[in-house]
């Protein structure tokens, strides 16, 4: 089965499947999906939805093509990879989703092998995902440019340094349970001033997509789009002024550094138990 049209996923979970859909839908060209799991029903499920095959084997997907997804909970990883080991070559491309598993302890059981690590998130989904890729040692300029093109089917694709990747995991990994959060504030605040809460949460869900619309087309700064619209005395200078006296920015530093806290801890405790 091998070709340099086949893509692999090793784990056919949530994230795995969200990557593989947008591929499928997108690609310019045609593609075809070869992935692993050890859950038979899931296997089931993602060759009746997508049409790719799905084999319990996670060597045959290594044989079957030089791009792996490594899709799978951190927690498994070290297994996998010392399953696969012995049949990952260099000429293998390994991206790795998992979250908190540095790109040096992959090289460690893949030594030969070209090591890539993503965080994307949720929103990939829907192709307005946030990738962010880190390179590992053996990956050329070519490598991370093939793969950045296979993920802008996705959302936006950012290549950033590892040491970035436990901020990058709490802003745009956490960072939209963050906005649902105040968004569901927002339009549990509007109902109970006489909008019916469905229509308030339609209405806040628009105006958050709205507004990231607006900031990324027109290239503006939030604190530009914010004096546009706070005419002195009006209803948005009103409650600015609410937001500032509560101190709303120090709270949401303290969520910031909170979610990176815990990602350095999860990344620490995944090295200490290799």
């Amino acid at each position: 089965m091998q070709a340099k049209n086949i893509i692999g996923f090793i784990g056919a979970g949530k994230m795995a499947e969200a990557i593989i859909s947008r591929i499928l839908r997108v690609s310019s060209e045609p593609v075809k999906i070869i992935a692993s799991d050890i859950n038979p029903k899931r296997c089931s499920y993602m060759q009746d939805k997508y049409g790719i095959l799905c084999v319990p084997s996670n060597i045959e997907v290594v044989k079957s093509t030089k791009t792996v997804f490594l899709a799978v909970k951190p927690q498994d990883m070290d297994k996998v990879l010392k399953e696969i080991a012995s049949h990952a070559t260099a000429d293998h491309i390994f991206i790795s989703i998992a979250a908190g598993k540095k790109i040096a302890s992959i090289e460690s059981y893949l030594q030969k092998s070209r090591i890539m690590r993503i965080m994307p998130n949720l929103p990939v989904m829907v192709g307005e995902g946030m990738i962010v890729l880190t390179c590992g040692k053996h990956v050329s300029t070519a490598d991370s440019r093939k793969v950045k093109e296979l993920l802008q089917s996705c959302g936006k694709v950012l290549e950033l340094s590892e040491d970035s990747f436990d901020a990058v995991t709490a802003l745009s990994g956490s960072g939209p349970a963050f906005f649902c959060y105040v968004l569901n504030a927002m339009a549990t605040a509007s109902a109970s001033h006489k909008l019916p809460y469905k229509t308030a949460l339609f209405m806040a869900k628009q105006t958050m997509l709205g507004t990231a619309r607006f900031l990324l087309e027109k290239n503006i700064e939030p604190e530009d789009f914010i004096a546009s619209v706070a005419s002195p005395r009006g209803t948005t200078a009103a409650g600015l002024e609410v937001i500032d006296k509560k101190k709303v920015n120090k709270i949401f530093a303290e969520v910031i550094t909170a979610a990176v806290k815990r990602s350095k801890e999860l990344s620490d405790t995944l090295s200490k138990s290799k």
